[in-house]
């Protein structure tokens, strides 16, 4: 069996594995989609039915934000997120998560600050956080 058939069997054994649903989506090119049932999904799909099951699945919401442009939206629950509010999430879900913050980061301009749940975030303080997290951490 491949990895993306064992995520198939294991959505299909149990629909409900938020983390399932992840590493489905996690495991297409983001032109792939794959046939769950009789259902086809793609990439992002898996990410929303990952979130739809579990809304504080940071990993879930990480890979969504990295599949959208800076000018596309998506709409999880009742809300439409944007690439850099899908990061926010991922951050306010898991504040360990250096690769999160970092790409928060980059999606902000050098005077700009994005407001989540939790607090307002700069583009230094995204950064500095990333490096705290993970001093390997390259790019921020």
């Amino acid at each position: 069996y491949t990895q993306q058939e064992c995520y198939v069997k294991a959505v299909e054994i149990d629909p409900t594995s938020s983390h399932a649903w992840h590493n489905l989506g996690a495991s297409l090119t983001p032109t792939e989609t794959v046939m769950v049932g009789t259902v086809k999904y793609t990439k992002q799909e898996c990410y929303l039915k990952a979130l739809e099951i579990d809304p504080t699945n940071s990993q879930a919401w990480y890979n969504l934000g990295a599949s959208l442009t800076p000018t596309d939206t998506v709409t999880v629950g009742i809300g439409t997120h944007t690439k850099q509010e899908c990061y926010v999430k991922a951050v306010e879900s898991d504040p360990t998560t250096s690769h999160a913050w970092q790409n928060l980061g980059a999606s902000l301009t050098p005077k700009s600050t994005v407001k989540g749940d939790t607090g307002t975030y700069t583009k230094q303080e995204c950064y500095v956080k990333a490096v705290e997290i993970d001093p390997t951490t390259s790019h921020a």
